[in-house]
């Protein structure tokens, strides 16, 4: 009886899986798929790990943290994404989760970074980024209000 048990259990473990892959494979056969354009390819993945080897040490500061990024990296160059009015800080996103970000900006990557503090945590940065040719600020961070920026 216990044989058939685990024979049943292994079945159907067998079978959830099957279904998943089933699934993921049809995700990447839909045409919707083939239309999105990756644009986090080439460097920005090394730049995001230079950023997060920087803040995931125990030596990184507790204050002034995008400058701290800004001048331990020399390639490529960020700079403060300030590009806002002071009523909206750095960000485009109305979302608490964003509101004491620091952002840099690479305009020859064409990289955005937004480090937010964390707490209770056993690191004390999240680190969000994306590829911005498009539009000045990640996907992430748009409103509804700020669309037609």
């Amino acid at each position: 009886m216990v044989y058939l048990y685990a024979g049943l259990g292994i079945a159907m473990i067998s079978g959830i899986a099957a279904m998943l892959q089933i699934g993921t494979n049809l995700n990447k056969l839909s045409p919707l798929s083939a239309l999105k354009v990756d644009s986090y390819i080439g460097e920005l993945p090394s730049y995001d790990r230079q950023i997060m080897k920087l803040l995931y040490t125990q030596s990184v500061p507790d204050n002034n943290i995008c400058s701290y990024i800004k001048n331990s990296i020399n390639n490529p160059q960020y700079e403060d994404g300030d590009i806002f009015p002071e009523t909206l800080k750095q960000t485009y996103s109305k979302n608490k989760f964003f509101s004491d970000s620091c952002v840099l900006v690479s305009t020859k990557a064409k990289h955005r970074v937004l480090i937010i503090p964390k707490t209770g945590s056993d690191y004390k940065y999240g680190f969000f980024s994306c590829s911005i040719n498009k539009k000045p600020y990640c996907e992430f961070e748009t409103n509804s209000e700020f669309e037609d920026l």
